[in-house]
């Protein structure tokens, strides 16, 4: 909580009409790996990824940011560069916790959801990890309905 805010953009040609350039961010820049709320947010162009995720327009004042479930939010959600980079770091996390791939898809549920995985979900996940490894299983937790909404 509090400390410095962060940019998830380059700045180039900042003398005159700035670029912000959200395809030249490096998602593993550890300082910005922080809640979106401190984010820098140029009015002028907005995030893209923030925007597919109804991040509410930065020169209005909303009570509310839409809802809104599309196919370019799950499409985003399991394609963006933090979120490739995210899940990787998360199956490194699990891997070195454990060898035993029902630990790591239990570890994995109980970070991201404060639960243990059915029977069901546990062994599609670990099937899943098996044939693509166990950063994709991280994709597919990350993206789960369950974590992605608050209900």
């Amino acid at each position: 909580m509090y400390g410095p805010g962060f940019q998830d953009f380059v700045l180039e040609q900042t003398s005159h009409s700035p670029q912000f350039i959200y395809e030249k961010y490096d998602p593993e820049d550890p300082t910005t790996h922080r809640r979106s709320i401190y984010r820098f947010l140029p009015r002028s162009q907005p995030q893209p990824f923030m925007q597919t995720l109804d991040c509410a327009d930065p020169s209005q004042q909303v009570a509310k940011r839409d809802e809104t479930v599309t196919a370019m939010s799950a499409l985003a959600m399991l394609n963006n560069q933090l979120m490739l980079y995210m899940a990787q770091q998360m199956a490194t996390r699990l891997a070195d916790m454990h060898e035993n791939p029902a630990n790591q898809i239990d570890t994995a549920f109980q970070l991201t959801l404060s639960r243990m995985p059915s029977a069901h979900e546990q062994q599609s996940l670990i099937d899943h990890a098996a044939e693509f490894g166990l950063a994709s299983a991280c994709r597919v937790i990350l993206n789960l309905n369950e974590f992605v909404f608050v209900d």
